[in-house]
């Protein structure tokens, strides 16, 4: 199974995103891509039009999901954006103050923290290439998991 390093969860998010330098560098070909073209809307009323779908098994130990995501070029400094899709079927309960995610399974509760150098080495990126970020925001508040 392929692994993507750097993921963020977020809440605002309707749909699971994967980053086509992500997919690329798992070995996969965009023409494998299904759905393709799609609008998706952003936060901010802004469009972008993602590449097509793809499905992959996403592993959050000891549950493994098949999960739909859209692809997309360069929007994010994250290789992937689990949004609420991934969040419902897990049925987690996100705490971002303490940047991790809580999810109950047979053999009790599993806690994914989130990872502060990660976080803040995104943070960095997003500002260097020029992708809108709130300044104000602290990279303490992200929520960025690696996995």
């Amino acid at each position: 199974m392929a692994k993507a390093k750097v993921a963020l969860y977020s809440l605002c998010s309707s749909t699971d995103l994967l980053q086509m330098s992500a997919y690329k560098q798992m070995g996969y070909s965009p023409s494998t891509l299904e759905n393709l073209r799609c609008l998706l809307s952003e936060f901010n009323g802004a469009t972008t039009t993602s590449l097509g779908d793809v499905v992959f098994p996403v592993q959050a130990s000891p549950i493994t999901l098949n999960v739909q995501f859209s692809m997309v070029d360069d929007l994010s400094p994250y290789n992937a954006i689990m949004g609420r899709a991934w969040l419902h079927k897990m049925k987690v309960i996100p705490y971002t103050y303490h940047q991790m995610v809580s999810y109950l399974t047979e053999e009790g509760q599993v806690n994914l923290l989130g990872n502060q150098l990660a976080t803040r080495q995104c943070y960095q990126v997003a500002l260097d290439s020029g992708h809108p970020v709130d300044k104000e925001a602290h990279p303490e508040s992200s929520n960025t998991m690696e996995q």
